[in-house]
Parts: structure tokens; sequence; C-alpha cells
């Protein structure tokens, strides 16, 4: 009954009150509808009696329609639920006799069935909302209608639809969450032998799509050579029973090629013999992280050689300016006759002079690296010739080169006008003649400057070692340097400063090979 009323189809009436038989001065004796006073007695009982006492008995709800849909017969079940007595029914519509019954489905399921006078089965919910499971029969010029009162079941059914929504919901929740978190979840039933894994797992081992089965085997195929011992000595203290839980981390071979990280969290439950019944884990893929760590130890392998590096090529310059102010005392102190002009006087200041630069030029780099990677390096350009401040800073690199026993070539040609920034690109030059003096291995260097294709092309050579090809990438990084660098020295960042400011420039630098050996730099700046 309360399923048809949902569907607006049918009204009942249940449990009237029986009709008095004492204290009445109507001769009932031969209604069908009322009981004899000795009910009891079933000879005493006419046919019609009988089928009146059946309806009466009748779990469900009973009402007769007569064609024009007036309710002919009722039984008290029907009457109960329309909530009149039985006598007061009859003769009438269920929708005039119930008003709020008028214009639900259960009105328009009867209406129809009294027009196409066809039968049929359906749920109904009356206002009250009770649910009414109906069946509707056409029999002769009559329409029969019984409903079951399915209330409790209706209600349980839509409570386990609505459990059942939530906990969808719920689980499509948990996925999204375990798939924002590349994690994923497993059980293994070593009783039943059943796996079951989260959609995302056989995502965290390489594959898009779920495989259609996963086994133990594969797993530990898939793990890397150096890591399958420890996950394997793992599992077996699991099922030595030494212990419930287990945390592992390792790497797994994906399809395509690549290693990945990935972490297992696990427990098992026993049965009362302690048997492993059950293992039930997490994973979550941490190879981003690791990938982090691995960039933080090396951030900080490369910060201490840095400073390493660092305290020792600042500690040079230094102890050798004491060295020379040390010498022009004891020289005053020992020849006070000496003056600034003469020539002992002079090569110490020339010595401090050059030492100085050298330690201006290692802050200015630690400065300009500094700058780079806050992004403030800053650049003025103006108009000039670039020709001009190649051949200037040549003839300046010229006095440093005859000292150090090497020969400096240059050929220039000019003028080459363009818009450049004058001290940046004087940088470029005395990094680059800087690192052909200390790298040439005391061979002559040389230097051009010329017009190529639509390009001005600064090349230093030099004759040293020259640069591994598998290195030729690696040098213009932050505090790289070559194999031979500790021997010559540097901190590493001169040719990581000339590539920021040739790029900044426009332009781009490499190294080559140089024709009978050494390193050959390369800048091409536009004109």
């Amino acid at each position: 009954m309360t399923h048809l009323e949902r569907q607006g189809t049918v009204q009942f009436y249940m449990n009237p009150a029986p009709s008095p038989v004492s204290g009445s001065s109507k001769d009932t004796s031969h209604d069908p509808r009322v009981l004899p006073a000795a009910a009891a007695d079933e000879a005493g009982l006419s046919a019609d009696a009988r089928l009146c006492v059946l309806r009466e008995m009748m779990s469900e709800a009973f009402l007769c329609l007569d064609a024009h849909g007036r309710i002919r017969e009722v039984n008290g079940r029907a009457a109960a639920l329309l909530g009149l007595p039985a006598d007061q029914l009859r003769g009438q519509e269920p929708w005039v006799a119930e008003p709020a019954l008028a214009g639900t489905s259960l009105h328009e399921r009867l209406m129809a069935a009294l027009a196409t006078r066809e039968g049929g089965r359906f749920l109904a919910e009356l206002p009250s909302r009770t649910w009414l499971d109906v069946n509707v029969q056409v029999v002769g010029e009559e329409t029969w209608v019984l409903a079951a009162d399915i209330t409790r079941r209706q209600r349980a059914e839509n409570e386990v639809a609505r459990t059942e929504e939530r906990f969808r919901q719920l689980g499509e929740r948990f996925q999204v969450a375990l798939d924002s978190a590349q994690m994923a979840v497993w059980e293994t039933n070593l009783a039943t032998g059943q796996v079951f894994r989260s959609e995302g797992h056989d995502r965290l081992y390489g594959y898009p799509h779920p495989l259609t089965e996963w086994t133990h085997e594969r797993f530990i195929e898939s793990l890397h050579p150096d890591d399958r011992p420890g996950v394997q000595s793992q599992l077996d203290d699991i099922f030595a029973g030494k212990t419930d839980s287990y945390i592992s981390t390792f790497r797994t071979y994906w399809p395509d090629g690549s290693w990945h990280w990935l972490t297992s969290r696990a427990r098992v439950l026993r049965d009362a013999t302690g048997k492993v019944v059950v293992i039930r884990g997490a994973i979550l893929d941490i190879t981003a992280l690791k990938e982090t760590e691995f960039a933080l130890q090396e951030a900080v392998r490369t910060r201490d050689d840095f400073l390493s590096l660092a305290s020792h090529e600042l500690r040079t310059p230094l102890t050798s300016l004491r060295l020379q102010a040390q010498l022009l005392r004891r020289m005053s102190e020992s020849a006070p006759t000496e003056t600034l002009g003469s020539v002992k006087v002079q090569a110490k200041l020339e010595a401090t002079e050059r030492q100085l630069r050298r330690l201006s030029a290692l802050v200015d780099n630690l400065l300009d690296v500094s700058r780079i990677r806050t992004g403030k390096l800053d650049f003025h350009f103006t108009e000039g010739d670039l020709a001009a401040v190649v051949s200037d800073l040549v003839a300046r690199f010229g006095d440093e080169a005859r000292q150090t026993g090497v020969q400096l070539n240059a050929a220039v040609e000019g003028p080459m006008m363009g818009r450049f920034d004058r001290l940046r690109m004087e940088q470029v030059v005395s990094n680059l003649l800087s690192n052909a003096l200390r790298y040439g291995s005391g061979n002559p260097v040389f230097l051009s400057l010329t017009r190529y294709g639509g390009t001005l092309r600064l090349m230093v050579r030099d004759n040293g070692q020259g640069v591994p090809e598998k290195d030729r990438e690696r040098i213009f990084e932050r505090f790289t340097q070559g194999d031979n660098a500790q021997r010559r020295g540097g901190m590493g960042l001169g040719l990581y400063i000339v590539q920021q400011i040739v790029e900044a420039h426009g332009g781009h630098i490499r190294v080559e090979d140089s024709p009978g050996g050494g390193a050959t730099f390369v800048v091409d700046l536009p004109l």
C-alpha cells in the first residue's frame, strides 16, 4: 500500500468497525456483510458471510470499485488507511472520501485502470507516508484493489540505498585522496588467495591500466636488485612470526624503463594458531621526495665544497698581500733610503696590485652569483665599440701573460659597434682570458673578434688539456670545474657568470676542441 501510494495509484481501507448486531432494529440476517451473532459457528455462516470473514482476516487492504470508481466493498484495513468507517466509504470514490488522494499518482493509476479496464501491479506512497504494494484486477464490471503495507520494508530498502550511496561517495572521496597523494591500499587473503588492490595500485608500478591480476612474484621481480634482499627479509620475518608490521622503502622498475621510489606500510592478521591469514597495507610514491632529498644532499655537498674552495681561493691573495706588506716593512727598516720609485718597491707594489685585483674579482664573482640567483644582476646597455673594449683588455692582460711566460696573441677587427653593457662584457672577456691563462699549460693563448654572418664572434683559444666532451655542458654550471681545477685554482664561477651575461645579451657560448689540442670558447652575439 505504501509503495502504491507513492506512485499515486490506489487508496485502501482497513479494519473497519464491524456493524453492530445487537440493539439494531434492522434485520441483517440476510446481509452477507454482517456476521451472525454466532459467528464462531461455521455451520451458521453463509457463503457471503464466509467471504466477509475472509476479507476481514486478510492482512492486505481490499476494496472493490464499480465501473464509476465508487467503492462497493471495503475491508477494515482499507477503511483504516482512509480514516473513515466502512459504511461512510461505500458509494464514494476514494479520492472524494479522502481529498488528500486527489491528484496523486495513486489516483491517476486507478483512473487509468478504470478507463482501460486493465489491471496491474505497482508501488504507491500515501500522503501519510505509508508505502503500499498494490495489485489491481478487473473482475467483470468491477475493479478489485488489493494492497499490502510494505512501509517497513521500503524504509529499510531506502535506508540501505542511502547507506550504499554514502559508502559510494566515501569510496570516491577516499580514492580521490589516494590518487592525490599518489597512494594505494592493498590486502592479500592467504586463506582464500584473493588479492584486493585499490584503483591506483597498479599505476604506482607503472601500469596506466589495472592488470588482470597481481602476484607476489610480479612484485618481487619489479624491485631493484639492491632492494630485493631487504624486502624479502622483512617478508620472511612476518611468516616466521617475528613481526606483525613493517615499513619498507624500495625502488621499483617501471615498464618504461624508469625507476621509482615507493614506501610500503603493512600489518598482518593471524589466526588462533599464529598463522598469517591476511596481510593489509598501503603504498606511497615518494619519488619526488627522494629526488628532493638527493638534491638537498647534493646542495649540501656543493656548499661544503664551495666553502672549502672559497676559503682557499680567498686566502691565497690575502696571504700574498700580507707577504708583500711584510717585505715592504722590512725594506723600510733595512733600507730606509729606498724610495717609492725604486725598482724593488715598484715590483712589490705591482705584486700587491695584482693580488688585490684577483681578490676583487673573486669577491665580485661571489656577489654576481648571489645577484643572478635573486634575479638582481643589473645591466646598463649603451651604444659602443666592442672592439675597443676587447683591445683594452688584451693590453691589460698582456703584462700578466708575460709574467707567467705565456704568449698572448689577438686579432680584433674593428670597429664593432653594438648595444651592450660595457662592464659586463669586460667580465666576459676577462674571465675567458683568465681561464685560458690558467688552464693553457703555459702554451700560447689566442683571442679573436670577428664578424661571422649576422653575429659578432669572440673566440678565446688555449693549447692546454682541453675539456672532455662529457664536461662541456657541466662546466657552465655553478661551482663546477674540470678535472684539473683543483690543481689550477678557481671557484667554478667564472664560466657560469659568463654564460649568464652572454645570454642576457641575446647570445650564446659553447666550448669546442682547439686545432692541435686545447679548448676554444666561442661567444656569438647579435649585431
